[in-house]
């Protein structure tokens, strides 16, 4: 696995910054990164600590536990396990969750309304379906553990659902950019695009140190995607991203812009 740690970076964005121009598609594209990475790292934080709370209520939770999903607006999601084995699916846990902080969660029992609404249900087969997409193609994956899903609903009516397949950070300190994996759903259950966002695992390991900013190389596109904001977010640490057009863009949770190091 190739490990990146924080370099020193003003000598190498201060030489890029006259090529600050951004046009429109990527404009485009970046306000999609941003929005795709807040919501990505929203879900998941959600589903991090919904699932710390869920096992201290259940035992046993594989034998009853079929997996999760997160719907909601990023600032204030709702995470739901559902039961195992089941052709029709039930809520068995939900957990509601604000500015990245868990307000409540609970067991749900016999006596409680479980039933899914259509649009989850709509959630809950888009992730079987993205995670056959995924073991079928065999992508890149850089780890060991489970890797972590996301849903994201559709973006505009009709739209595909977003199913991320992810490599988990398993070490305080770094944060793995490469063995994710994205693939677009349709509502009918087919598959359209699929994507990896790199060629290799790449972990950016800074150990005990405490940078200014991680740094990476990026060639597949010409503008950083939201893997670079959710991991920017995860690491509450900016991002310099260089691009395959000789560009280094400084990212973070809430922006990402070509500027020169402070």
């Amino acid at each position: 696995m190739l490990r990146h740690i924080a370099l020193p970076l003003a000598a190498l964005i201060a030489p890029l910054a006259a090529h600050a121009q951004i046009a429109p598609a990527e404009q485009a594209a970046i306000d999609l990164a941003l929005s795709r990475g807040q919501t990505l790292y929203a879900y998941d934080q959600a589903a991090w600590h919904g699932t710390d709370d869920l096992l201290t209520r259940i035992k046993d939770p594989e034998k009853r536990v079929g997996g999760y999903i997160v719907d909601g607006p990023a600032s204030a999601p709702t995470l739901i396990f559902f039961d195992r084995g089941q052709a029709d699916p039930h809520a068995v846990y939900i957990a509601r969750f604000r500015d990245n902080k868990l307000v409540s969660g609970r067991m749900l029992g016999d006596k409680d309304d479980r039933t899914l609404s259509p649009a989850r249900k709509a959630m809950i087969a888009a992730r079987a379906r993205g995670l056959a997409a995924w073991q079928a193609a065999k992508p890149l994956y850089c780890g060991t553990a489970h890797p972590n899903t996301v849903v994201l609903p559709p973006e505009r009516a009709g739209g595909p659902y977003l199913v991320y397949v992810m490599t988990p950070q398993t070490e305080n300190n770094a944060w793995p950019f490469g063995g994710h994996f994205r693939v677009e759903v349709n509502a009918d259950g087919t598959t359209g695009a699929s994507r990896s966002f790199t060629r290799s695992c790449i972990t950016v390991d800074v150990g005990s140190k405490k940078p200014e900013a991680l740094m990476i190389t990026h060639s597949l596109d010409p503008v950083p995607t939201e893997i670079h904001v959710f991991t920017a977010l995860s690491a509450h640490l900016p991002i310099a991203v260089a691009t395959s057009a000789q560009r280094v863009w400084w990212v973070t949770g809430t922006s990402i812009e070509v500027r020169p190091l402070k």
